[in-house]
């Protein structure tokens, strides 16, 4: 099944163990986490980390109104000669990681779309004071970024065999 393939669980490992007990109280007193409310602080960190490599993107239903509501943000780079989303929940093509928002996530039909400059409603935290510092958590806990995605690609191909990551 491929869900199953879905969720590359070492990835969101390694990102939890990279929090350490001060950006964990940080999350705590946010009041949220990785998935509820806490992707942006998650994203606009990974983006820091790595210098720009990566860019914003959101899951997004169009709403009734003139707005666009977004309901989880996580980042994207160019590999394999693809685009490859990220959250916490690992890496997977764009097709991969909406049907996991839909299905999964329950979401039920999204929108997907990279937003590189995006607009923030308020609903979900943004603070790119602590997203700098779980940025630098996040250098310290796991090395430079292009060492780090490029073992994690790896690991996935790896695993997986040859076209490993989800379409």
């Amino acid at each position: 099944m491929i869900m199953s393939r879905l969720n590359l669980s070492a990835t969101n490992k390694a990102f939890k163990k990279a929090l350490s007990e001060p950006i964990k109280s940080l999350y705590h007193y946010n009041g949220c986490g990785f998935f509820d409310g806490g992707c942006l602080l998650l994203a606009d960190a990974l983006v820091l980390w790595s210098g720009g490599d990566l860019k914003l993107g959101g899951c997004v239903r169009e709403a009734h109104k003139r707005t666009i509501d977004v309901d989880h943000w996580f980042v994207t780079t160019e590999r394999l000669d693809s685009l490859l989303c990220l959250d916490a929940n690992g890496l997977m093509t764009p097709s991969a990681f909406i049907r996991y928002w839909e299905h999964v996530e329950a979401l039920g039909q999204i929108m997907f779309r990279i937003q590189p400059s995006p607009r923030v409603d308020g609903e979900i935290p943004r603070d790119l004071m602590f997203s700098k510092l779980l940025s630098n958590q996040l250098e310290q806990a796991l090395g430079p970024y292009e060492q780090w995605i490029a073992e994690v690609i790896q690991n996935c191909v790896s695993s997986q065999g040859p076209g490993a990551l989800p379409r």
